[in-house]
């Protein structure tokens, strides 16, 4: 959702004293659907990157009371809220990486105008803010859970709370578990929107409350998410995890230009003539000995099929027995034999 920085930047234009003034936790560009909160990061090192010389210099830390900028978002068409313009309880099954800049606690209404002007909430976490402060990889827990109310309209309660800080800007990388007892949390109260309208989007919500308060003991419904456990293609060192980043570096592969589509296409072309040489000339290769034997034992029975076995009548023999004129033997096989004798 885009940011309407005009009521805000009417209210510091015409009163002066708002320059020097620290700005509060919660600050409202519009009504309802747009906050931005400031909340205390206790214990926290400052990170910060000294610009003033317009060098490259490495990042820093040191200790500074500080707070993060939280970018609330409601979208009115859509019924999910925005933390920094990464969608929440929005239905997906991977949780959005989230980063919050990071400033000192006394950040003033006026540079907190100059960052939203400037469009520096949605920077690259790798670039320094008004001040030098940077941006934090955040591990955080939120929940979603009805309230009851007395009308028919719905309302929810969304409670975001920071758990830990991660940045890999410094050597070594900055890490810090949020655990202080006076550690506050942000709450949402979602009031459902009436329909007046056909084109009006249904279910619809508006913010009617939103403040710092203190952390609530955990719950059963509450999801917690550690940045380094996750990436944009889900928790690191599941299946579905490998099989997401393989599917995106080939994508990414086919996508990168002639190259790589024309490697593609040959690679397939390749395995087809393998996989047809291997049917081919595999085929005698991977019989084992059995069907070796039974196609011999077949072979010999069909050479022995055609023989004639009178005796047994098998074979092509199969049939009555031949006369003496079939045989060839001619006329003196008509005559009787009656004995056999021999004469002096």
């Amino acid at each position: 959702m885009k940011l309407r920085t005009a009521p805000l930047l009417a209210t510091l234009t015409f009163l002066p004293s708002a320059r020097a003034e620290v700005a509060p936790d919660i600050t409202v560009v519009e009504e309802g659907y747009n906050y931005i909160a400031k909340l205390p990061c206790l214990g926290c090192p400052f990170l910060f990157q000294d610009t003033s010389a317009a060098l490259n210099e490495p990042w820093r830390t040191r200790k500074d009371d500080n707070a993060l900028l939280l970018n609330i978002s409601l979208p009115y068409t859509c019924a999910f809220l925005a933390l920094n313009t990464a969608p929440l309880s929005s239905g997906t099954s991977i949780p959005p990486l989230i980063h919050a800049p990071q400033v000192v606690q006394d950040f003033s209404s006026a540079e907190l105008l100059a960052t939203l002007a400037t469009g520096q909430l949605e920077a690259s976490h790798e670039t320094a803010l008004l001040g030098g402060g940077a941006s934090f990889g955040l591990s955080y827990r939120y929940s979603l859970h009805s309230l009851r109310t007395t009308s028919n309209l719905q309302a929810l309660v969304f409670h975001f709370d920071v758990a830990a800080v991660y940045s890999d800007l410094a050597t070594p990388p900055t890490h810090h578990a949020l655990t202080s007892p006076a550690q506050k949390m942000l709450e949402i109260v979602l009031l459902e929107r009436p329909v007046h309208s056909a084109t009006d989007p249904s279910p619809a919500y508006s913010i009617v409350k939103i403040a710092l308060v203190s952390r609530t003991p955990s719950i059963s419904s509450r999801r917690t998410i550690d940045f380094l456990a996750w990436d944009a293609h889900g928790r690191i060192g599941t299946p579905s995890h490998l099989l997401s980043y393989l599917l995106s570096a080939f994508a990414a592969f086919l996508t990168s230009g002639f190259w790589a589509l024309f490697g593609f296409v040959m690679a397939v072309i390749v395995v087809f003539i393998v996989v047809v040489l291997l049917c081919v000339f595999g085929w005698e290769f991977w019989r084992d000995d059995y069907e070796k034997a039974q196609k011999g034992k077949h072979t010999r029975k069909s050479s022995a099929k055609g023989r004639a076995d009178v005796e047994s009548g098998t074979g092509r023999a199969k049939a009555r027995f031949k006369s003496a004129e079939e045989l060839g033997l001619g006329l003196a096989s008509r005559g009787q034999v009656v004995g056999m004798g021999k004469s002096d």
